[in-house]
């Protein structure tokens, strides 16, 4: 295990584990009336798990919520003349807490899948997969989904889009892949330092900045255990104005060059769309 555990993330868990679902931080001005229904009249409210780095997250020693996911959101939210309210939740109840009206709309790197898309619409503003995170001393060890064939390998609750590729990897594996879950990707992060699981299974850009600020204890590889279109998340044919004016101002940012100048500040322009993606679909509309 490593003798120094990575502050920033450390703290967010920290932070993650003494909020209560019903806390929000930040937000944003608003610019005119709001075009849309919300739960909260003139508030966007968005449930996250608020550890999804680089998208939403809290910096050490900060309470201040940040990150690309939290940037075009906070846009969206001023151009529909809403400000902006974020709820803490497991990244595995986003999709009840939509359902319980306790939010608007959730972020925080969710993926399409058929089941989700019973329950949800999607907008989708980011292409991502999902790769590994290892140890730094074990750089280079696991570079394909076989190699991790009889180890375990972490990933959040509710990752089903993961839980289906490892499935399907495992149908070829001598020894199963085994999944640990986290409820958070800091504590999956400590759950890899620790040496309980040998390998973590993050977004894409999460992997990448995770590698960038803490060089000397994480690598990745350039392997994609999956590819999927990251999303905001709607209640299906509970508030389709919102929906659609969230689709709409996503797309006029994307036109106006607005979500391209997010991105580059974050270092993501490699994954970014020309318009918004639809229930998991480069070329639909809602």
């Amino acid at each position: 295990m490593s003798g120094r555990l990575f502050p920033a993330v450390v703290t967010a868990a920290v932070v993650l584990l003494a909020a209560c679902s019903g806390g929000g931080g930040g937000a944003t001005e608003a610019s005119s009336d709001a075009k849309a229904p919300t739960v909260q009249k003139g508030v966007l409210m968005i449930g996250s798990q608020q550890s999804y780095i680089p998208g939403e997250f809290r910096a050490e020693g900060s309470q201040d919520l940040q990150g690309f996911g939290v940037e075009i959101v906070d846009e969206i939210a001023r151009r529909l003349g809403l400000t902006t309210q974020w709820v803490q939740v497991d990244y595995s109840a986003i999709i009840t807490g939509l359902q319980a009206s306790q939010f608007d709309m959730g972020s925080g790197g969710m993926s399409p899948n058929p089941e989700r898309l019973q329950q949800v619409d999607m907008v989708g503003y980011y292409q991502s997969g999902a790769t590994f995170l290892v140890r730094k001393a074990d750089a280079g060890k696991y570079t394909t989904a076989q190699a991790v064939c009889g180890k375990k390998l972490g990933m959040l609750e509710g990752s089903t889009t993961l839980e289906k590729a490892v499935a399907k990897e495992n149908g070829s594996c001598p020894s199963p892949i085994q999944v640990e879950h986290y409820t958070s990707t800091p504590l999956g992060l400590q759950g890899l330092l620790s040496e309980r699981i040998e390998a973590y299974a993050p977004d894409l850009a999460q992997a990448q900045y995770i590698v960038k600020e803490n060089p000397g204890q994480f690598a990745t590889t350039d392997y994609h255990l999956v590819d999927y279109l990251i999303n905001f998340t709607f209640v299906k044919d509970k508030n389709p104005q919102l929906r659609d004016a969230v689709y709409g101002q996503l797309d006029a940012m994307m036109k106006d060059g607005t979500y391209d100048k997010i991105l580059a500040k974050w270092n993501l322009a490699v994954g970014g769309l020309k318009q918004p993606a639809y229930n998991g679909q480069l070329d639909a509309r809602p």
